[in-house]
């Protein structure tokens, strides 16, 4: 399993396509800092990656709070879950 750490709502058109082509069946999503808004601005792409990669989406407590938002789609992790899932995975990818 891979842990690709997306960090702003939008990239450039093809850095968008090459990081969403990148996710494999099992890797997972950490959406942070910026990315997390992602569960509000493009919940439904972000949805229909998710089911057609069989990938799990994650975002920090911390940056739900600091927006004020409550998602209903993904899973919300403390910081020490954050540093957990980083070593459990086989590979980080920062985008």
């Amino acid at each position: 399993m891979r842990l690709h750490q997306i960090n702003q709502l939008e990239y450039p058109a093809t850095f968008e396509t090459t990081w969403q082509n990148s996710v494999q069946a099992g890797d997972q999503i950490l959406l942070i800092e910026e990315g997390f808004l992602r569960l509000v601005h493009h919940a439904n792409a972000l949805q229909q990656l998710t089911k057609e990669k069989t990938a799990e989406v994650y975002y920090l407590q911390s940056d739900a709070t600091a927006y004020g938002l409550s998602p209903q789609f993904g899973q919300a992790l403390s910081d020490e879950e954050w540093v957990e899932l980083t070593f459990s995975a086989e590979a980080n990818i920062s985008w």
